[in-house]
């Protein structure tokens, strides 16, 4: 099958994909957050707020499938990698604008009607939390150093095929299979996919950790039991997510060291279905399960956590992409919208794993360029 054609039909899957997460990610939400603006419970039914609800939906579905078709023929008939991530990350956006107009919309609403404005203000800790998180959460440590497995495997696998990789190898393919760039044999060349691997684990154990350290989100619709089970799931989906693309590493690297010669189509096009599973199994889960465990049914008599009437939308910048708040010790908290954690830039910790990051990239892409 022509390239084109292959990344055009690729592309349209992964615009389809985004279009579908955010109107899941809207669907998961919390009830007394409403597109990323906290209403009161007895709103909750509110038929202006269903109406812009519904435009948020009906936005995404009749812009954004048009759209991704648009944008897939482009690819197609460009049929260039740069222009595939373009296309992608200009989609990301508009979906980005799509959101925030109804986030504004639900923000002047509220702002209209008053709502919160009467509400006494309070804060509710719950000291139960950590010690039944604690006692309750699964034990995935060992997960992740049984995937080290993996990277020893490639790492031995490496080493007896050395020799036999010649001094100027190919190391880029497209999805049809064609060879698109070659590579040096060095060292370092050889065995970046063991360091890779060895980059993945801790970044997925750095991400299972924040379940367990994250800030609870208090409300009367999600249990103690429920906000657990909701960290759970997801740390499961983070280990097998892990093992997953340890073996997705692991069949690249036996390409590149040719250990794989022949189907190399067949098998990129094996890595893109693994991802697009990936993607799909992380939209149903978020969809049953909720942000905080909001979907799930709680036990009878099991109601342990008071109503917050607390308006912080205050917090929120950027339509919720980003959580300022010094007087909050937390490091992570709840996302305001979607499934998963943010990280809080007016904590001090906050503000030191941005810098980390930040500097992990200029670093990344300093080497890059060596």
């Amino acid at each position: 099958m022509n390239n084109g054609i292959v990344l055009g039909i690729f592309t349209f899957g992964i615009l389809i994909i985004s279009t579908i997460s955010q109107i899941v990610a809207f669907k998961a939400g919390q009830k007394d957050i409403y597109l990323g603006i906290r209403i009161p419970y007895e709103e909750i039914e509110n038929s202006k707020l269903k109406y812009i609800g519904k435009s948020y939906v009906l936005f995404n579905i009749i812009f954004g499938i048009p759209l991704a078709i648009l944008i897939s023929y482009y690819v197609y008939i460009t049929d260039n990698s740069i222009a595939y991530l373009v296309a992608i990350f200009a989609f990301i956006f508009f979906d980005f604008l799509i959101y925030y107009y109804h986030n504004r919309k639900v923000y002047k609403l509220k702002k209209k009607e008053g709502w919160l404005k009467t509400k006494k203000q309070e804060i509710i800790i719950d000291t139960s939390f950590n010690k039944q998180k604690k006692e309750k959460m699964i034990a995935g440590n060992k997960w992740f150093v049984i995937s080290l497995v993996f990277v020893i495997i490639c790492l031995a696998v490496n080493i007896i095929q050395y020799p036999n990789i010649p001094h100027r190898y190919p190391s880029h393919w497209n999805i049809s299979g064609n060879i698109t760039g070659y590579s040096i044999k060095t060292y370092f060349a050889i065995f970046s996919t063991p360091i890779n691997q060895l980059i993945l684990i801790l970044i997925t154990f750095f991400i299972y950790k924040i379940t367990f350290w994250s800030k609870n989100e208090i409300n009367t619709n999600v249990s103690i039991e429920n906000n657990i089970k909701f960290r759970n799931v997801w740390g499961i989906y983070i280990i097998i997510l892990n093992f997953v693309m340890q073996i997705v590493l692991l069949i690249d690297d036996f390409q590149t060291i040719q250990l794989i010669k022949e189907n190399i189509s067949l098998i990129n096009i094996i890595i893109i279905v693994i991802t697009m599973i990936v993607t799909l199994v992380s939209l149903v889960i978020g969809f049953k399960v909720g942000q905080g465990g909001s979907k799930l049914k709680a036990n009878e008599g099991k109601r342990e956590i008071a109503i917050n009437m607390r308006d912080d939308d205050k917090y929120w910048k950027m339509g919720n992409l980003i959580y300022y708040n010094t007087n909050d010790p937390s490091i992570f908290v709840q996302k305001r919208f979607g499934i998963g954690w943010t990280v809080n830039v007016g904590s001090r910790g906050g503000q030191i794993f941005y810098a980390i990051i930040i500097i992990f990239i200029i670093v990344s892409l300093l080497i890059g360029k060596k």
